[in-house]
C-alpha cells in the first residue's frame, strides 16, 4: 500500500482520478528497473543504506513522487531482520556497566577522557570488539535492520503495481462501495468470493442474472471508529477484484481534510468524491488467478476441528446460500455429518455490526425454507450494548449461533452444528 503523502490523483466535478502512470513508458520503466537493482543488491545492507541508493536515482526522475511511490512498495517486498527482544537487556547491561566505570573509584579506565579508551575498557568487561559492540547495541533501530532477503518483480509489474496502490489508497477513506460483477467461469467466483471471506469482509449480495452479482459493502468511515484494518482489508480487495472478467466499481470516499485541499486550487471540497473503476481501467492483479493463498487461522481451526471431530467434516465453503428476494449468503466453512446432512456457517468480525443486523433480521423474516446456517459472532461485536442486546432475542442466534474470539471455540460450534440435525433442533 502507499501511504496517504505518495498518493496522485485529480478532483474533478466531484470525482476522484487516480493519476495512474502509463506502464509502457520507457523512461519509468528505465526508473523502475533502477529502484529494483538497488533492491536487488541490498543485502546484507541496512535500511538506511538501502534508502540512501534510492535517493538519487528518485530525485532524478521527473516526478520524484512517482519514484518515491515505487520504492516505497519496492521496500514492502523486502525482508528486514526481526527485533531481537535480548538487545534491549544488552543495553541495559551495557549502560550499567559504562556507568560503573565513568565514576571515580570504579575499575580501570575510570575518569578516562579518551573516548576510545572508554569504548574499550566497557567492551572488556563482555570480551568483545569494542567496535562490534557498538554496533550490535542499536542493531534493532529501523534504519540499522539488515535486508535479508528481496522478493522479485519486473519493471513493468512493478508499475502496474503502483498504478493498482494508487486506486486502492483513497479506498481507505470509504463511506460505502458497490460493486457489480459479470463472471461467468464459476470457479473465478468462487474464488473471489472465498477471497472476501479471507479478509474478513461481508457484503450484501443480490445476484441480478445468471453469474451476476451486485455487492454492497460498508466502508472504514461507516464505522464507529472508522477501522485502520477494517480499510487496509477494504482497499486489499481491488487486487481479487482485477481478476474478474467484468465488474464496476463506485465507491464514495470522504477525503481528510488535509488531502481534500489538493483539489481545486487548494479549496476545502464538500461532500464525498466518487470513484469510478471497472475492468477497462487498466489496472493489473499480482495475485494468481489458479492460487489459493488460504489464511493461516483458517488452516488452523481445520487441523484443530479435525483433530477433535469425527463425525463431521470441513472444508472452505464455495457455495452461495440464497435467502429472500434474491439476497445471498457466502459462508466461511460447510460442514457435512456422517448422515449427510450439510450445515454452513458465517463469520461477523467485530466491524461487522450493520451486516449481522440485517443478516439475523433476515432470516427472522423468512418465508421460505430456512438455510441450515449457523451464525459466528466476535467476541469484541458481542459485547457492544445494542448487538448484545439483539443476540439475547433472536431466536435464530440463541438456536443456530455462538460467540469466538478469533477462530471458532470447537466444542460450542460442533453443539451449534448439531442444532439442524432431525430431534436435535
Amino acid at each position: 500500500m502507499l501511504t496517504r503523502e505518495l498518493l496522485r490523483y485529480d478532483i474533478r466535478q466531484h470525482r476522484l482520478y487516480p493519476r495512474f502512470v502509463d506502464t509502457q513508458d520507457r523512461s519509468w520503466q528505465e526508473v523502475a528497473r533502477g529502484l529494483i537493482s538497488v533492491c536487488e543488491t541490498a543485502i546484507g545492507s541496512s535500511r538506511e543504506e538501502l534508502q540512501e541508493a534510492a535517493v538519487p536515482i528518485m530525485h532524478g526522475a521527473r516526478s520524484p513522487l512517482v519514484a518515491k511511490g515505487l520504492f516505497k512498495l519496492l521496500s514492502d517486498r523486502c525482508t528486514f531482520q526481526e527485533h531481537d527482544d535480548e538487545l534491549e537487556e544488552l543495553r541495559k547491561e551495557v549502560f550499567l556497566t559504562a556507568a560503573q566505570l565513568f565514576f571515580p573509584g570504579g575499575e580501570q579506565g575510570a575518569g578516562s577522557n579518551d573516548l576510545q579508551c572508554y569504548r574499550q575498557a566497557v567492551a572488556a568487561t563482555r570480551q568483545q570488539d569494542a567496535d562490534q559492540l557498538a554496533a550490535r547495541l542499536y542493531a534493532d533501530l529501523p534504519d540499522r535492520q539488515i535486508v535479508l532477503s528481496f522478493e522479485a518483480i519486473g519493471a513493468e509489474g512493478l508499475l502496474q503495481r503502483y498504478n493498482l496502490a494508487l486506486a486502492q489508497g483513497p479506498l481507505q477513506w470509504a463511506k460505502s462501495l458497490q460493486l457489480h460483477l459479470e463472471e461467468p467461469d464459476v470457479g473465478v467466483r468462487r474464488r473471489f468470493f472465498r477471497h472476501l471471506k479471507w479478509l474478513q469482509l461481508l457484503a450484501r449480495l443480490q445476484r441480478t442474472a445468471a453469474g451476476s452479482y451486485r455487492l454492497q459493502l460498508d466502508g472504514p468511515l461507516q464505522l464507529p471508529e472508522g477501522n485502520l484494518k477494517y480499510g487496509f482489508l477494504l482497499a486489499s480487495m481491488l487486487s481479487a477484484i482485477c481478476l474478474l472478467s467484468r465488474w464496476h466499481l463506485q465507491a464514495q470516499i470522504d477525503l481528510p481534510a488535509s488531502q481534500a485541499k489538493q483539489g481545486r486550487a487548494g479549496k476545502p471540497l464538500s461532500g464525498p468524491l466518487l470513484l469510478e473503476l471497472d475492468h477497462g481501467s487498466g489496472l493489473r492483479s499480482h495475485l494468481q488467478q489458479t492460487a489459493d493463498v488460504v489464511p493461516e487461522a483458517f488452516n488452523h481451526f481445520t487441523t484443530l476441528f479435525t483433530a477433535q471431530v469425527n463425525d463431521w467434516t470441513v472444508r472452505e465453503s464455495s457455495a452461495l446460500l440464497e435467502l429472500d428476494r434474491q439476497e445471498w449468503v457466502i459462508p466461511d466453512w460447510s460442514f457435512r455429518h456422517v448422515s449427510g446432512q450439510v450445515v454452513h456457517v458465517e463469520l461477523f468480525h467485530r466491524w461487522h455490526a450493520g451486516q449481522l443486523q440485517h443478516r439475523l433480521h433476515s432470516l427472522a423474516q423468512l418465508r421460505r425454507q430456512p438455510p441450515e446456517l449457523v451464525i459466528g459472532v466476535d467476541r469484541a461485536l458481542s459485547k457492544q450494548a445494542e448487538i448484545q442486546s439483539l443476540l439475547e432475542n433472536s431466536t435464530w442466534f440463541q438456536q443456530h449461533g455462538f460467540v469466538y474470539h478469533q477462530i471458532p471455540p470447537v466444542k460450542r460450534l460442533v453443539t451449534a452444528l448439531r442444532s439442524f440435525l432431525p430431534g436435535e433442533g
